[in-house]
């Protein structure tokens, strides 16, 4: 296959000629049980691999962050190597563990020079098979997180972040933080992390996902006589999410010395929406909103108004949930006009949207959707993504198609069902002294205490 970049490779390939592309290069095989999805590439000598688990923070029971922690600290020393040991010889490959968490699933990407794949892979099976978690590498890493926990008091716009996530995900089962909290860093032991990772190891069911030359083939004896992975069916239940009930309030988080008002919008995507949502339409008409400097968002908020300096939004699905929102903050005195300005534009501007918006944001998203996809790494997470929320992979290549065929009314209409303003949960983090001025205005204020959600 000629050497030619990701982004015109992308640029030519249509829906005909899919299989041109991943059926040609694509490789599903099975290595000692475990389901290989490979993308042949023999451009490069580097390798890109995603080791997916199926199960993730879910599986805490009442310790939450526990699977966190024990990804975090699997280079902290085995039975062989010490901590210092294990990272210079990674960084002497040019490699490293890099850990993902999600409530619903976790992973561990790898990526190198073919030349030196396996002696790296060799490091990361040796440290999954015989990881010690030693009590004073994982203290430290307990004061590290304790005082993170401590210095996000004063970084309000991260305080605003972990406050709301729990606060507009109550009662769905997934609003614990993956991370951990304040009152379950103490209660988790290095026994814990030890039971963890033989949980992962033997029980729960894995997926690895490669993009690389013929030469990594040779991964698949590493995994399988170093890992020693096999074949499991197991993975966790995940939890069905229903829709939560209208809120007027606005939920106040106060905090001192705050000379700025930090404010988040959004709500949790059902499971039942989520299942039946089309995530391309989503994604396109969340860059209408708020995506970017361009967006609707950005010019009503910052240009035509002069509230804020940045705002975003967002709608991100997973398997059985997914959130909606938009960020952004705006000085003491100028929080009741942003409220009321971000109410209009959900219920009111969004809803009418031009030709030439909707033919300068095809243009735009397609560039910028093209150009993600450039990145090697990008698209193995992309394959990894799919495969975790059901969507076939030829998608990737129908998204330009569908993007010409969104029209106005369907953007209009997502809009109206993601973002309408009285389904939002509504935060404001900021001095006390906004308190009355919101109220002033008209707007009820229920008063929550951050500490509970340290």
């Amino acid at each position: 296959m000629k050497k030619i970049s990701l982004l015109i490779l992308m640029s030519l390939i249509t829906v005909n000629s899919y299989s041109n592309y991943l059926d040609d290069n694509l490789k599903n095989e099975n290595w000692n049980g475990i389901d290989v999805v490979w993308l042949e590439d023999n451009s490069l000598p580097t390798y890109d691999i995603s080791i997916y688990f199926k199960e993730g923070a879910l599986g805490d029971g009442d310790k939450f962050g526990v699977t966190q922690f024990m990804f975090d600290q699997l280079s902290s020393g085995t039975s062989k190597y010490s901590q210092t040991q294990i990272l210079e010889q990674l960084e002497y490959y040019g490699a490293g563990i890099n850990t993902n968490v999600t409530h619903e699933f976790s992973d561990v990407t790898v990526s190198g020079l073919v030349k030196d794949m396996k002696p790296t892979l060799k490091m990361i099976c040796h440290v999954f098979n015989q990881a010690q978690f030693p009590e004073k590498q994982f203290s430290t890493y307990k004061t590290r997180f304790k005082n993170s926990m401590k210095s996000i008091v004063t970084n309000h716009s991260s305080l605003a972040n972990l406050v709301f996530r729990q606060a507009s995900l109550q009662g769905s089962g997934y609003e614990f933080p993956v991370k951990g909290t304040m009152k379950t860093v103490d209660i988790i032991t290095r026994e814990d992390l030890i039971s963890r990772l033989s949980h992962f190891n033997n029980k729960v069911q894995k997926r690895i996902y490669i993009k690389g030359p013929s030469g990594v083939k040779a991964a698949k004896e590493i995994f399988a006589k170093e890992c020693k992975w096999k074949k499991t069916d197991y993975s966790l239940s995940l939890k069905n999410v229903k829709d939560s009930p209208a809120n007027d309030e606005i939920l106040f988080v106060p905090v001192p010395k705050a000379n700025q008002a930090q404010v988040r919008v959004g709500r949790v995507l059902t499971s039942s929406e989520v299942a039946k949502t089309d995530h391309d339409l989503d994604s396109f008409s969340n860059n209408y909103v708020g995506g970017g400097f361009t967006s609707l968002l950005m010019q009503e908020l910052r240009k035509a108004k002069g509230l804020t300096y940045s705002v975003g939004s967002y709608i991100s699905a997973q398997k059985t949930y997914g959130r909606s929102g938009l960020s952004t903050f705006t000085k003491n005195e100028t929080i009741v006009e942003m409220l009321n300005s971000i109410k209009d534009i959900l219920d009111n501007k969004s809803q009418k949207m031009t030709d030439s918006d909707l033919v300068v944001l095809r243009r735009k998203i397609k560039g910028n959707y093209l150009l993600s996809l450039e990145s090697t790494s990008n698209f193995v997470k992309n394959l990894q993504y799919f495969d975790h929320i059901g969507r076939n992979y030829k998608e990737i290549y129908e998204f330009s198609e569908n993007v010409d065929s969104f029209s106005i009314e369907n953007v209009k209409s997502t809009l109206k069902r993601v973002f309408k303003w009285d389904k939002q949960i509504k935060l404001v983090l900021g001095n006390k002294s906004l308190i009355k001025e919101l109220q002033k205005a008209g707007y009820k204020v229920k008063v929550i205490d951050y500490k509970d959600y340290l």
